[in-house]
């Protein structure tokens, strides 16, 4: 099974803020990591993004540079660049992430092996949610083959996470990693001040867009379920597979 991680990371307006979570993931890191950020073509501290990554890491650390999407976009572009990178699994990220657990990757590894299907949604403790939430899911380039996304594409901003977290309990793939922490420094906690990025998605302008996209996830409960339909599909072709070559195996 190929391990190569990939975090994908939407950002805005937070080039400090983005370079910390860089400098915490390959700090904590003890095998390869990779990273893939998208930075908006219109973001005002886009030159403050280009001089930071002049001293990340070739090959490691790719920015791209696109026009402005939603995030539940933005991700999956994220996704098709690191799945061409050969990466897997894909992890969520953001710019207000820290990670704080040595050999993250190597845990993160060791708890997705048993896995042979390569179906599964795992995510860590993000001091936040805990194990109540996936909200910051990572699964496998074959969890997002089968269902032709990273994230839905749909939402405004919010609910990508739990979208991914709600296909993952309806084929009972969920895998809560207590062992990494990578703490969300969310300012609803009281972990950091309130930010020009953070008020950009809840101007009275663009509207409530949390209430938004709680509304389309609503109505979005049979897309859900078929998804989930193609990934038991999957585990069950692996398990016919399996059990094919051990008669294979055993007939011989």
């Amino acid at each position: 099974m190929t391990f190569k991680p990939a975090i994908l990371t939407p950002t805005r307006g937070r080039p400090g803020r983005l370079d910390t979570f860089v400098a915490s993931v390959f700090s904590t890191a003890t095998i390869p990591v990779f990273m893939f950020n998208y930075i908006d073509s219109d973001d005002p501290r886009i030159i403050a993004y280009r001089d930071y990554e002049q001293c990340y890491e070739k090959g490691h650390i790719i920015n791209i540079y696109g026009e402005p999407k939603s995030v539940s976009q933005s991700w999956n572009d994220l996704a098709k660049k690191a799945i061409e990178h050969g990466c897997d699994p894909l992890i969520m990220g953001n710019d207000d992430l820290v990670y704080r657990t040595k050999d993250w990757n190597n845990i993160l590894r060791r708890k997705i092996e048993p896995y042979k299907d390569q179906i599964y949604c795992a995510w860590f403790e993000d001091k936040i949610n805990g194990p109540n939430h996936c909200a910051f899911p990572i699964v496998s380039k074959k969890w997002v083959d089968t269902l032709g996304y990273f994230t839905p594409g749909i939402f405004n901003f919010g609910y990508n996470d739990t979208w991914v977290f709600d296909i993952a309990k309806r084929i009972d793939r969920t895998v809560f990693i207590p062992d990494v922490v990578a703490e969300h420094m969310h300012f609803t906690a009281g972990k950091s001040a309130m930010d020009e990025t953070y008020h950009h998605n809840r101007t009275r302008e663009r509207g409530n867009l949390y209430e938004k996209d709680r509304v389309i996830f609503e109505n979005t409960v049979g897309d859900r379920e078929a998804a989930a339909k193609k990934l038991r599909e999957q585990i069950s072709e692996w398990q016919r597979q399996k059990d094919y070559d051990g008669t294979m195996f055993y007939t011989q």
